[in-house]
C-alpha cells in the first residue's frame, strides 16, 4: 500500500466519505443533549484516527466519551466538541491537499 498512489488514494476518498457520516453522529448527540450516543460516537470513530496518524484527534474524542460518560456538564462537553469539530475541518483540508497532491 505504501508505494501505489492508487490504493492510498482510494482509502482517503473512503475515509473522506464516511468519516464526516460518523463525525455528524457525534454533532447530532451533542445538540440533543444525549450522553450515552456521544459516548457511543466518539468511541466508534476514536480508533480510525490512529489510521492517519491523527492521535490528537483520538485524545479528544477519547476526552468527549469520558465526559459524557461522567455526565459532565454540558457546556464543557459543548466546549470540547467545538475544540474537536476545528481540528477536524483541519485534518479534511490536510487530506483534501494530500490526496490533490498525488
Amino acid at each position: 500500500m505504501f508505494n501505489n498512489q492508487d490504493m492510498i488514494k482510494e482509502f482517503i476518498a473512503l475515509y473522506r466519505t464516511q468519516t464526516p457520516i460518523d463525525f455528524k453522529k457525534i454533532e447530532i448527540a451533542v445538540i440533543e443533549q444525549q450522553f450515552q450516543k456521544i459516548c457511543d460516537a466518539a468511541h466508534h470513530i476514536k480508533p480510525t484516527m490512529e489510521y492517519i496518524g491523527a492521535s490528537h484527534i483520538k485524545d479528544a474524542l477519547q476526552e468527549m466519551e469520558m465526559l459524557a460518560q461522567e455526565n459532565k456538564e454540558f457546556s464543557i462537553i459543548q466546549n470540547e466538541f467545538e475544540t474537536l469539530k476545528s481540528h477536524f475541518t483541519e485534518l479534511f483540508m490536510e487530506l483534501e491537499q494530500y490526496e490533490t497532491s498525488l
